[in-house]
């Protein structure tokens, strides 16, 4: 983690976040939360996640040899929403050919600062929760904007 020189000021916005745990997060765009959702859905952690009731060991045990691409999910989501007023991630997403690459290696670099398992699990069920919140409002907003519009053609 890179030091701030000065602490990053968080805007008083909708798509700006505290957890439970104090640390500030920024929600991205809905073209970037689809990315996220998408590699969610394409690793089937999403599927597991409802087979197994919220049970976290049920969880586990569904996910099998994928859960490395769990910690990679929560590296990647946790790295796109980073918001904190005191560090920046050394870890860039621009850096890195895939979603998956990058994820990793935001993951490694939390544990090499400290992070704790549950911390980083914690912070990404509350993201997850806001993403998909945040993903159901922007398409309620596009489709309410697509009725709403004017029909095309001759009037009947």
């Amino acid at each position: 983690m890179i030091p701030r020189k000065t602490p990053r000021k968080i805007p008083n916005r909708p798509h700006y976040m505290k957890t439970a745990d104090g640390l500030d997060w920024r929600i991205p765009s809905i073209a970037k939360c689809t990315r996220v959702l998408q590699m969610l859905q394409k690793t089937g952690i999403m599927e597991a996640y409802q087979e197994s009731g919220e049970n976290g060991e049920a969880f586990v045990a569904a996910l099998g040899d994928r859960l490395p691409v769990l910690f990679a999910c929560q590296g990647a989501l946790v790295g796109m929403c980073w918001a904190n007023t005191e560090n920046d991630l050394e870890t860039k997403i621009a850096d890195y050919p895939s979603l998956t690459e990058y994820g990793e290696e935001v993951f490694e670099e939390l544990h090499e600062a400290g992070w704790q398992l549950e911390q980083i699990q914690n912070a990404w069920i509350e993201l997850v929760g806001r993403l998909v919140d945040s993903f159901v409002s922007q398409k309620e907003v596009a489709e309410k904007v697509d009725f709403l519009s004017p029909a095309t053609g001759s009037p009947i």
